[in-house]
């Protein structure tokens, strides 16, 4: 799978790019935007190289070359990490604690009236407080494999139609699994969404395809309640310092 991601990732985004911002014609032109040839010319590598990298051969990789690459497809932050991530790997895997510390636990508690939840990176759901049950959705009522805010995304009708602007909020959300998933080396909590996913939603099929990246961080979502009135909040995402791979999802009115 490796391979298929590093491939996939390149020459998704090599398509995005307008060869004219680098002086390329775009006549007689049979794929959409870069040539691999022009990402080689760019970044400072042969033509040989940068084709046995998309192909996920086993090269001699520098990170200056892998970094002048990002350059040249005008890379975000968080996609050459992701980039870097797929070819290297990561010295400092993502583990997934299984044990919510009993402080979290008091905190999440403690944030009500607003709504708050602790998820892993690979968005499984762990605990809630009363606020986003109420206000969001009761994850109990869900099968405890299913509690998982991707999953749910694709595969609860009745989740979806409460997220505004779904498609949206659906490609945030999977772009943000992916960034996770890198850093994770693969990890099999991972893997078992995505299986589970491609076998159960072809919405996530195609968004999947998509390769986007981006972090949680801190934002703006709007949610629907059970009465159809439009909630707007801001977010933050917390990672538990002590529990590596355990977020804190705060959310407060607008």
């Amino acid at each position: 799978m490796r391979k298929n991601d590093i491939k996939n990732f390149l020459t998704n985004h090599r398509s995005r790019i307008d060869p004219r911002s680098y002086g390329f014609s775009t006549l007689n032109r049979r794929v959409k935007g870069l040539r691999r040839e022009e990402v080689a010319q760019l970044a400072a590598v042969s033509v040989s190289w940068y084709t046995w990298l998309e192909q996920g051969r086993e090269i001699s990789i520098s990170p200056a070359a892998i970094k002048r690459i990002g350059k040249v497809l005008q890379l975000s932050t968080t996609e050459q990490e992701y980039l870097e991530a797929l070819v290297f790997g990561k010295n400092n895997i993502l583990q997934i604690n299984s044990t919510l510390p009993a402080e979290v636990i008091a905190m999440v508690d403690a944030l009500n009236p607003h709504p708050a939840f602790v998820r892993r990176a690979n968005m499984d759901i762990i605990y809630w407080n009363d606020a986003a049950k109420t206000l969001f959705f009761d994850w109990s009522n869900m099968p405890q494999e299913d509690r998982n805010s991707l999953k749910l995304m694709f595969i609860c009708e009745d989740y979806r139609t409460r997220i505004h602007e779904w498609e949206k909020a659906a490609r945030h959300t999977i772009s943000a699994f992916r960034a996770y998933y890198a850093a994770s080396n693969k990890a099999q909590e991972f893997e078992s969404v995505i299986d589970d996913l491609l076998a159960r939603s072809e919405d996530f099929r195609i968004m999947w395809n998509y390769h986007d990246v981006s972090k949680m961080g801190a934002g703006n979502k709007t949610i629907i309640d059970v009465n159809g009135k439009v909630n707007s909040f801001t977010y933050t995402s917390l990672e538990v310092e002590n529990s590596p791979g355990m977020y804190l999802i705060f959310y407060m009115a607008r």
